[in-house]
């Protein structure tokens, strides 16, 4: 009886994980809790678009350093199929623009992932965070272009309340952004 009790013990423990969905406007939201067997952990992601298209996303852990110290990020990503390249290359510059004729300069970060696909991550400077969500909270739509090409066209509908979740699911203050 004793072997089996040891090696039920040295077995890996399992993490328990619950997932939720809700949906905003142009915009969702998925929460993982994860149970690691020594915290609980959530992972929230706010994303608008996606099905083979770039998709924005703003993801967040109640374990990272959240607002008011600092802001989560905006990021497009963009995946090709294997053996295509993005449209966005590694090093590019990126404009992300509004409607109210405010822009932010990013870069992108491309390359390949660990099973071989191309992927692509276009973001502003990290101070820009703050400045950039307030602007989404306002505006209509996000144009994020290469030069002058625009290569994902966001629509804001639903973000405020997209991001409201977020923060709410993940322990932070929307103050700054919604408040």
């Amino acid at each position: 009886m004793r072997w089996v009790i040891a090696a039920l013990a040295m077995l890996p423990t399992q993490t328990v994980a619950d997932t939720q969905y809700w949906n905003y406007g142009d915009w969702s939201v998925r929460v993982e809790t994860v149970d690691t067997g020594e915290d609980l952990r959530v992972f929230c992601a706010a994303s608008t678009g996606g099905d083979g298209l770039p998709a924005l996303r703003i993801e967040v852990s109640n374990g990272d350093a959240l607002p008011p110290h600092y802001y989560p990020a905006p990021v497009l990503h963009e995946f090709a199929p294997r053996g295509h390249t993005t449209m966005m290359q590694d090093g590019q510059r990126v404009l992300f623009e509004f409607d109210l004729d405010t822009v932010s300069e990013g870069f992108v970060q491309a390359g390949l992932d660990e099973d071989g696909i191309m992927q692509a991550r276009a973001s502003v400077h990290g101070g820009d965070n703050l400045w950039l969500l307030q602007n989404m909270r306002h505006a209509e739509m996000l144009w994020i272009k290469l030069d002058d090409e625009v290569v994902y066209g966001a629509s804001l509908a639903g973000f405020t309340a997209s991001y409201g979740k977020i923060a709410e699911q993940c322990g932070f203050s929307t103050i700054g952004v919604i408040d």
